[in-house]
Formats: C-alpha cells, structure tokens, sequence
C-alpha cells in the first residue's frame, strides 16, 4: 500500500483496510478481499482455512455488509462448508433471519446511511453511469460451478469490489471521517459503537439514558400571542394537522413541520432578499432549555462549531459538529431514539413558527413577501426599511439573521425554486432541478438533461432543444434507471422475456422494446418511463451514435409537462 492511502488508516487501529465482498451458490462460495489501492489481496474459494488471519488484522469495508457479509463471513469464520454457507445466505436472503457477527470482525458499512431511498449497488452504479452488468452465472445453480462459471462469476464479483472502494472514497470526508469524530466526543461508548449509524451516536453523546417525555407544549405565553388563535389551539390539542392563512399575497401553512407560504399569483421575482435564521432549531433549543441537562452539551456544541467553522485545518471537526447539531431536533421525533420527545419537537417547530411570522409581519407593510420557509422569509424591499426590521429582531429575540441577495427567483412552489445570487452561482431546490449543477450517485440520478434544460430555460431563457441537441456526447443525462422492488417478480419485456434486476433505459425512435415490472400475471409500467426504450448497461461513455439511439422528443414532451407547473 502506498502513502497516498495512509489517510484511510486513522479510521482504524489495525494494520491495514480491505474492501470485500462475498458470492454464495449451493456448492460454491467466494470472497474476495482488495487492498486500498486496488491490488486483489486475497482470494477464498470453498477452503477458507486462515481467512481469520485477514479479518483479525484488518478492518473490512463492504456495502450492505452489516446486513449481509459480515454474517456470511462469520460462518467461513466458524468452520462452515459451502453446504451450510449456503443455508446461512438462505436464511438472511430468502427467510430474512437475524442473525449475530463475530466479536473478530470490524467492519465499515458504504451503505450505512447512504441514501433513505437505500439504493442498491447496482443502482449506485447506474447512478455513476459506470457499467450495471450482472453476472450470467445464475445463483439458483443446483450444482458446483465449472471452472469458467467460476471465473466469469468472479470476474463479476472483483468489479463490485472496486465500485464498493470508489464509494469508500467518496464516503471518507464526509461520512467515514465523520463518525470517526463522533466517537471521539464520547469516549466513554462501548466498543461496537463504531457500527452505530450517526443519529444513534449523537444521541448517546448528549444523554446516557432516555430523555423523559414531556405531556405538553412548552412555548413562551408571549410567542404564542403572535400567531392565530386557532394555530396555538391545534399545536396544543393536536399532533398533526396544518391550518392554512391567506395573507400578504400568500398562502401561508402552519402545521407540525415549519411555516411555509409561497406568493400565491407571482412566479418570479427581482432583486431578491432572503433572511434566514442561523441555526434556528438548535439555538431554539439551547434558549430555551430544551433539551435540559444535555442542552448544556448542545451548546458547546454550538460555541465550538461557530469558533472553528472558518478554520482549514478543523474541517473534519466542525462538519462533525454540524451534523451532531443539526440532527438533534429530527431525532426528537425518531420513537427508537433516546431522545424522542414529540412534545419537545412540537415546542421547538412552534417556537420556530411565532418567531418567523413575527418577523413575517414586521416585514410586511414595506416588502413584497413571496417565499416563507421554515427558517427563513424571502421578499422584495420596497424600500430600506427592512434593514431595520432585521435588526430590531435580533435585538428582541436573541437569534442571528443571515442575508442572501438574488438578482433573480422563480419558484414553482415554496419548495421548488430557481434563484440566480448577484455574483451569477444558481441555487436550485426541488425534484424537477435539484440535479442542475451536477450529477447525484447516492440519489436516483434519472433524466437529468430535464433539470438543465428547465433551469436554462427559466432563467437564461435557452431553447430546450438547443439544451437537448448540445448534450448529446453525455448519455447519461438522459438515463432511466428501472428497478423493480421487492413485492415484485422482476423485470420482463412484453414477450415475457426477464432482465436483470437494474436496467439502464434510453427513450429511443425505433423498435417496441418496452420493459415493465412483473406480478403474477401482471405486467406494470415503471411510472414515467418511455413507451420505446433502448437498453444500455455497459458504460454511458461507451454508447456509439447515441443521437441516432434517442428519441429527442420524448424528453422534449417530458420538459415541457414539467414546465407547465412553473408557469
């Protein structure tokens, strides 16, 4: 291993890190161990006599190993043969049974948390628009594999090993690292904490036993006179609901989960002002004592996070403490979480409410309000007056106020918008062009030349065919990515023919080849897709005369149908 890998090893204090994975059929099965730097480390194939060698020195990496792997390793650990490695696999995948990992193993887990949509790696892959082939050699084989099904299954297996270690990679700053952070703040964890997803450590970082649930709302009487009579009526009677105000040109919603509003006639807007409250939910917490003995820990949490945030050499660290301190008030809702306290949750999101519509209300008479969001108002000045507002709030509320500056802001809704800064940097929020500034590998990252054309359309007013005509040397940003979930047979085309699991698809002119997900006797339509599809799951770069392959007016039509809801 050379130096340019050393980084990785702080992670760990064994001797070196190995990306694995594992392959089980009924009379043959396989794990193949790679070194950081690319290099196969070793092969076990059926005899795995020493294999405790490789994971006593090492800390192992896989994706979905918690789940999967490091079980199957256990058993090469405890003596298993291919018969009843292969009952072991059954049992995990077929009969979905617990079962305990080795006190030997330590392990790193890519999947850990990646994405709430838990992608597959083949649809990580896909997403990358690296190749997504699956191995021929099926894993229903009732017999031993012959030595080229070996092979070609391996060859396989040794690619998703090095997909699983370019993800590692990705991972290492801002997960991997991250954790490793964590850990250290409370030295005091047991041992197999490592494994713990971060929500899990933060929580047993601020408390060492449940927090006790509290049997109402406590916000401050003179909050709570700020907004309408029937809101406070719903927060303290009720655990969900929205109550829903027109006023200012706006449509604006209280509920459990924030303020938000959005100009109810305007789409877009100049000369925009954005204030957004620094840190509003945990500096709620932290004055107003939420969180009790454990806000003392959130606040340090907070001084320290604000005392480095600008420092180089403690980015590691303060990204850390910024995920700590932003994931408190979701676990207070989370029923599994130490610190679940849906009162304290509805306290905290309604002491949020009062302290925007307060702002909201003293920014009114002099601004055009257009966009309110759970920590943040955005308006067009009419005149200078809300700088005085700014301040005038901060002064009585004790909370910070950042300012943001478009030139431009077109917004489908409250959550969807499209905002040009004044020194030319696009922010975008929402599905139809989140994936405008670049391609996303742990989302579904589907259609993508969509977000970009809709974007330049709105903002820069850029025909969409000249959008769609200038990309296509990147195929991939016109990718579909099928995948048929688990409640499902699998993926068929009309003629009952069956595909892999993941399939990458392109909208296309010719041919009638069209894949649908298989239930029964039923063939359904993966929603959106097109009716003509061209299959590619080698590599997007690979794919020769791609303008000649796609059908331009299908995503044409797609864009256009999105457009409709912007204007």
């Amino acid at each position: 291993m050379t130096t340019d890998y050393d980084k990785y090893l702080q992670l760990t204090d064994r001797e070196r890190i190995l990306i694995y994975d594992i392959e089980v059929y009924k009379e043959d099965a396989f794990v193949v161990f790679m070194n950081l730097d690319g290099s196969i480390h070793k092969i076990y194939h059926n005899d795995f006599e020493g294999i405790n060698n490789e994971v006593e020195k090492a800390t192992l990496v896989g994706y979905n190993n918690y789940w999967y792997d490091d079980k199957i390793v256990t058993g090469m650990l405890n003596g298993l043969n291919t018969y009843h490695l292969k009952r072991l696999n059954d049992d995990l995948i077929v009969r979905q049974q617990k079962k305990s990992i080795s006190a030997y193993i330590h392990s790193l887990d890519c999947f850990q948390q990646l994405d709430v949509s838990k992608p597959s790696l083949k649809r990580v892959e896909a997403n990358k628009g690296v190749s997504i082939e699956e191995t021929p050699v099926d894993f229903t084989i009732d017999r031993k594999l012959t030595e080229e099904e070996y092979q070609e299954a391996l060859r396989y297996c040794i690619y998703d090993v090095e997909q699983t270690r370019q993800i590692f990679f990705d991972r290492f700053d801002d997960y991997f690292l991250i954790k490793k952070m964590l850990l250290e703040m409370k030295p005091s964890l047991p041992k197999t904490a490592y494994r713990w997803n971060t929500t899990t450590l933060v929580a047993n970082i601020l408390l060492d036993k449940p927090f006790v649930k509290w049997s109402s709302i406590r916000v401050p009487e003179n909050l709570l006179e700020i907004v309408p009579h029937e809101v406070r009526e719903m927060w303290e009677t009720k655990e969900k609901g929205n109550i829903t105000i027109r006023k200012y040109d706006n449509d604006i919603v209280y509920g459990f989960g924030g303020l938000h509003g959005a100009h109810n006639s305007k789409k877009k807007f100049k000369n925009v002002v954005l204030l957004d409250v620094a840190s509003l939910y945990p500096s709620i917490m932290v004055k107003y004592n939420i969180l009790g003995p454990a806000t003392q820990i959130l606040k340090s949490m907070l001084d320290e996070r604000l005392r480095i945030k600008h420092d180089p050499n403690m980015q590691a660290r303060q990204l850390a403490l910024k995920l700590a301190i932003n994931s408190v008030y979701g676990l207070l809702k989370q029923e599994h979480s130490m610190l679940f306290n849906p009162k304290a949750s509805t306290s905290v999101c309604s002491i949020g409410q009062c302290l925007l519509t307060d702002l909201m209300e003293r920014l009114a008479p002099t601004v055009t309000l257009l966009n309110i969001n759970t920590d943040g108002v955005a308006f067009v000045p009419h005149t200078d007056d809300w700088k005085r507002v700014w301040k005038e709030w901060e002064e009585e509320h004790d909370f910070a106020l950042e300012p943001e500056y478009y030139d431009t802001f077109i917004q489908k809704d409250v959550n969807g918008y499209i905002a040009l800064e004044q020194g030319g940097k696009v922010k975008t929020k929402g599905g139809d062009v989140n994936l405008y500034h670049k391609d996303s590998w742990t989302k579904p990252n589907v259609t993508r030349i969509c977000d970009i054309a809709i974007v330049d359309y709105l903002l820069y007013d850029k025909d969409i065919i000249e959008t769609l005509v200038e990309n296509l040397d990147k195929p991939h940003l016109y990718q579909y990515v099928l995948q048929a979930g688990g409640t499902y047979d699998g993926t068929y085309d009309d003629d009952l023919n069956d595909y892999q699991k993941v399939n990458r698809v392109f909208a296309t002119k010719t041919g009638d080849l069209c894949l649908y997900k298989k239930k029964g006797d039923s063939l359904n339509k993966f929603p959106n897709a097109p009716s003509k599809m061209f299959i590619w799951n080698g590599e997007t770069k690979d794919i020769e005369n791609f303008g000649k392959i796609v059908d331009l007016n299908h995503y044409y039509d797609l864009i256009k149908t999105k457009l409709e809801r912007w204007e």
